[in-house]
């Protein structure tokens, strides 16, 4: 499997079945975020977890794919989705906005992504997201989980791989914190910082975790 990093909450996410490769692009965003969205990404699976300029971007994606935006279980050319419900704390005219959690399973590893989690997990989505050996989390703060929010929602998990998304990039409008931070907060930090991240489930960490900080 590999994984890239997009900007933002957006992934290309590689995964290898017996018919051959399955790309699967998470979050699109749109280029109001002051980040520009590649150009000639083509995916077989799109999952958008919120409908705001930072994920919702799907017509910049080439191919056709098969576009996954609301709760659910699904099976996509062997790959299988789960979809949660998860309302972000944030609000709009005192109505919780959309979020979705995305359960990955692919090539005998599971994944997470939280979309744009403001909080800690419920013991319900904690129960849905069991056994997640990689996690794609935001850490930035401001309208995403900050650095030690996020520190809590990993010890919930206990993955064994983290990607940190949705923090601090050149250009950007919104203002993040950065990786850096989110370290410090959780402590303990075994760091690569790598432009692909390449891995088997045999290739995993056993013990300690391991922060993956992609560069764009």
């Amino acid at each position: 499997m590999q994984i890239s990093w997009n900007g933002l909450s957006s992934f290309e996410i590689v995964t290898k079945t017996p018919n051959g490769d399955v790309h699967i692009v998470t979050d699109p965003y749109q280029n109001t975020t002051g980040l520009r969205f590649p150009r000639t990404l083509q995916a077989e699976l799109v999952l958008v977890s919120h409908n705001e300029e930072d994920a919702d971007n799907v017509e910049a994606v080439m191919g056709e794919p098969y576009t996954i935006d609301l709760p659910g279980e699904f099976e996509v050319k062997g790959i299988f989705i789960f979809g949660l419900a998860a309302p972000l704390k944030r609000e709009v005219k005192g109505i919780p906005i959309p979020n979705l959690l995305f359960r990955i399973e692919a090539e005998g590893m599971r994944l997470a992504h939280l979309g744009a989690l403001d909080r800690v997990l419920t013991d319900d989505e904690l129960r849905r997201l069991e056994h997640v050996d990689v996690l794609m989390i935001p850490v930035g703060g401001g309208r995403v989980m900050d650095p030690v929010v996020a520190s809590e929602v990993i010890s919930q998990i206990e993955p064994r791989v983290i990607i940190p998304m949705t923090h601090a990039l050149p250009l950007m409008k919104e203002n993040f914190g950065t990786v850096d931070a989110f370290c410090n907060a959780l402590g303990s930090c075994r760091r690569e910082d790598i432009n692909k991240y390449k891995f088997t489930r045999k290739e995993l960490p056993e013990e300690d975790m391991l922060i993956v900080s992609l560069t764009r």
